[in-house]
């Protein structure tokens, strides 16, 4: 008799567990990247009178007869869905989309996991928590450790921008020219026509495409058998000069000879001039060289950062006041690797060889956010401030770069919200009140019948 006692206690301890956890969903319904749990029960072990009876002859079969000790919590578990959108148009703010994690780092955990992407650039330039974790990133596509390097943005840089030199632009293709407008030289062929004394045109064609180099260019323009030199100038561009009987010259994307044919754009894309009260034609200039350096307050020559943006795929990149901006990118051959990109403020990119970045600065990766992914996220252990650590069943993570495919991507401006539903933690509340109600029932009447026992045997 007095099991039923146990019994019902074990479902009010049971409705209990549920009304606990139902308050801390509420509770958290404001808080940044919170996940909403939901408790699973179980019954407990049975008392079995008769495990039952197979038919037989003329005897039809027996049932079990067992009779139940109780309820168990069986399992709470974390509904990782996304969470409401919450536009703040902060650059910094980051909502994930996907089911990827943060990756910062504790002084005292190490590396623990965060949907909150509420963050902020301290007085160091390190992208910060709210709770003043570091935010880690990487220069890794994908990698099975987490890396160690926190994202940092140099807040002041001295730069210098040189032309590159002829032996420099030699053996670079046209396309990797960072002096020319972003997207490329199209294959084609563009003319250059020589007038001479009397009026006379003469069109010289000149196939090309982006791969040719710059030397191979100015070959290609020396042997179109006109009146006219090319060579690489000191300046980093090409200049043309004129002899024989031509007096003037003039470029046009196309050839004159075929309308028809393809057109290149690269009589737009190196800009060629003419020199004023002189027999030479210039292309602006076609690459520059880039050196980055340690800047300071007290630097005349330092540039300060004045903003950040972080693209879909993670990667930052930092504004400034001169309104240049310094990024990075994958490398065109090894897309595994990331390298620094320059963008001056007129558009033009400089990358590879022709940027020098001192260590001392910045590392690719920490221009790169890291993410984490999980075989089982509801393995992971909460530690509090929107924090999890790596549990038991959690399985392996996985750590890289947003650019690889694997992680989704990240939204600036925008924060994930908590994805508790509190008409549905309501019902539960209601459901778990009711339980507990209903199993004090079942004590109440226990106690009454045992207690009509104890009359009876006086």
């Amino acid at each position: 008799m007095t099991q039923s006692f146990y019994t019902a206690i074990s479902g009010m301890n049971a409705g209990q567990t549920k009304i606990t956890v139902v308050a801390d969903n509420i509770a958290n319904m404001n808080t940044i990247g919170f996940k909403a749990s939901k408790v699973n029960f179980s019954d407990v072990y049975y008392n079995t009178a008769s495990v039952g009876k197979a038919p037989s002859g003329n005897q039809g079969g027996i049932n079990p007869r067992q009779t139940g000790i109780g309820v168990k919590t069986a399992s709470i578990a974390r509904d990782f869905s996304s969470g409401t959108t919450l536009t703040t148009g902060l650059n910094t703010d980051l909502f994930i989309n996907g089911s990827s994690f943060f990756t910062v780092e504790t002084p005292t955990a190490g590396v623990v996991y965060t949907r909150d992407g509420n963050f902020t650039v301290d007085s160091n330039g390190y992208l910060v928590t709210s709770s003043g974790y570091k935010v880690l990133g990487t220069d890794d596509t994908l990698n099975t450790s987490s890396s160690t390097t926190p994202i940092r943005i140099p807040t002041y840089i001295s730069t210098v921008t040189t032309v590159s030199t002829a032996d420099q632009m030699a053996n670079t293709p046209l396309n990797e020219l960072n002096g020319l407008m972003t997207g490329g030289v199209t294959d084609g062929a563009f003319t250059i026509t020589t007038y001479n004394a009397d009026g006379d045109p003469e069109n010289h064609v000149i196939d090309v495409n982006g791969e040719m180099t710059v030397q191979g260019l100015v070959d290609a323009i020396n042997g179109a058998g006109g009146d006219f030199t090319a060579a690489i100038d000191e300046n980093g561009g090409i200049t043309l000069t004129m002899k024989g009987d031509a007096v003037r010259m003039e470029f046009a994307n196309g050839s004159a000879d075929d309308p028809d044919a393809p057109a290149s754009n690269i009589v737009t894309m190196m800009g060629f001039d003419s020199v004023e009260g002189a027999d030479t034609y210039a292309t602006q200039t076609l690459s520059y060289h880039q050196t980055i350096s340690a800047g300071s307050p007290s630097d005349p020559n330092s540039e300060n950062y004045s903003s950040i943006a972080i693209n879909e795929d993670g990667i930052i990149e930092v504004k400034y006041g001169n309104g240049d901006t310094l990024s990075v990118m994958q490398d065109p051959d090894n897309p595994n690797n990331m390298v620094f990109k320059y963008t001056l403020n007129n558009g033009r990119i400089i990358t590879g060889e022709n940027l020098t970045v001192q260590d001392s600065v910045v590392e690719p990766a920490n221009l790169q956010i890291q993410l984490a992914s999980f075989v089982n996220p509801n393995g992971l252990i909460a530690q509090g401030s929107n924090t999890y650590t790596v549990g038991p069943n959690s399985g392996m993570a996985l750590y890289g770069s947003i650019s690889s495919d694997a992680f989704g991507s990240v939204i600036s401006g925008v924060l994930e919200g908590s994805n508790v539903d509190l008409a549905s933690e309501f019902a539960e509340m209601v459901v778990a009140q009711r339980a507990i109600e209903a199993n004090s029932r079942v004590f109440d009447t226990t106690n009454q019948i045992l207690q009509t026992l104890s009359t009876l045997g006086r």
